[in-house]
């Protein structure tokens, strides 16, 4: 009953403060977390958040884990991130979602295809872009492997990469090995890409996309 009620007076301080509908999400996790009442590092985060994105709800998801168990050093850092490669000042909550850690392996593993760095570029952007909806790296290193099954030059697989980012690097993006197998055994594999190529949308929307 101590915590509810505690629960309830934080809600009440934040929802004058911030002058917003209701904040209980918001205050329940801030408890749960050990805050008792709105600290200065909380208040810290929650200006800063506001200065840099479009929008901010306190009980978004990722405006509650951010603020609740990240640092304000660890979120200006995934700002640095976003803004270095999709090259906006501001950005959408969840666009922070991805951390550095994780941008900095997708860095590494796109370093190894021998991208140019314009193409380098564009793909972190889309991913950057992406945030909480890109693939685990390992996911994605997974991805362009399967792509050797049509024996592509490195130079094509690279600009194919590069113009269907949004597609192969979207965690909703699930049956792809599937796809390239399919397409391989139904058109063979020269012919299964010239058809992968013109129809990109696959990737996203798996084999039963396939006509």
């Amino acid at each position: 009953m101590e915590e509810l009620k505690i629960i309830r007076d934080l809600n009440k301080t934040i929802k004058e403060e911030y002058i917003v509908d209701n904040a209980y999400e918001f205050s329940m996790a801030l408890v749960n977390a050990g805050y008792t009442e709105i600290s200065d590092d909380i208040r810290e985060k929650i200006l800063f958040l506001k200065q840099i994105c479009k929008e901010i709800n306190l009980n978004n998801y990722w405006v509650i884990s951010l603020v609740t168990y990240h640092s304000l050093d660890d979120i200006k850092a995934r700002y640095g991130f976003y803004k270095k490669y999709s090259e906006n000042a501001r950005c959408d909550i969840d666009n922070l979602a991805l951390s550095c850690e994780k941008g900095e392996a997708y860095v590494s593993l796109l370093a190894r295809l021998g991208l140019s760095s314009e193409q380098m570029n564009c793909i972190m952007k889309t991913i950057v872009n992406q945030g909480s909806i890109v693939k685990s790296e390992e996911d994605a290193r997974s991805i362009i492997d399967d792509l050797a099954l049509f024996e592509l030059p490195i130079d094509i697989r690279n600009q194919f990469i590069c113009d269907n980012a949004e597609y192969f690097f979207n965690d909703y993006s699930r049956e792809i090995h599937q796809v390239f197998v399919a397409l391989c055994q139904k058109y063979g594999k020269k012919e299964g890409f010239a058809y992968l190529k013109e129809h990109p949308e696959y990737i996203r929307f798996g084999v039963k996309a396939i006509k």
